[in-house]
């Protein structure tokens, strides 16, 4: 059977480089690679009690929906739940982080970011 080009499954897609979340995943949805030199869509998987540790800024928006799952996001100190179906905005210079906090399920989302966000922010200094 020929690949098709225009349709697919995340969960087909490889693991992608420059996965600064530990006990998670990341694949890049929508990219500089894969149809768009304007964002990047990465899905995040994060196992049960995973996320960021510390909350971190950075001078680009995130746009973000939840597919599965249940946690908390953090924005600029204060906490919020999050599920299936939340969406996130993040304007850039806020202080935020995420993580998952069921103690079995995985927490999935997506997440559009420019291609300059698609980076470790520990690593930027945030």
């Amino acid at each position: 059977m020929e690949e098709n080009k225009y349709v697919g499954k995340i969960q087909d897609l490889p693991d992608a480089k420059g996965n600064f979340i530990k006990h998670a995943t990341k694949k890049i949805v929508f990219g500089p690679k894969h149809f768009s030199d304007e964002f990047v869509m990465r899905c995040w998987t994060l196992e049960p009690g995973a996320g960021e540790k510390d909350q971190h800024q950075h001078n680009w928006p995130h746009w973000c929906v939840m597919l599965s799952g249940e946690g908390f996001f953090v924005i600029d100190g204060v906490e919020y739940p999050i599920e299936h179906g939340s969406w996130i905005y993040v304007p850039n210079k806020v202080p935020h982080r995420f993580y998952n906090s069921s103690e079995t399920e995985k927490l999935e989302l997506l997440c559009i970011v420019p291609p300059k966000g698609d980076i470790d922010p520990t690593l930027m200094g945030c």
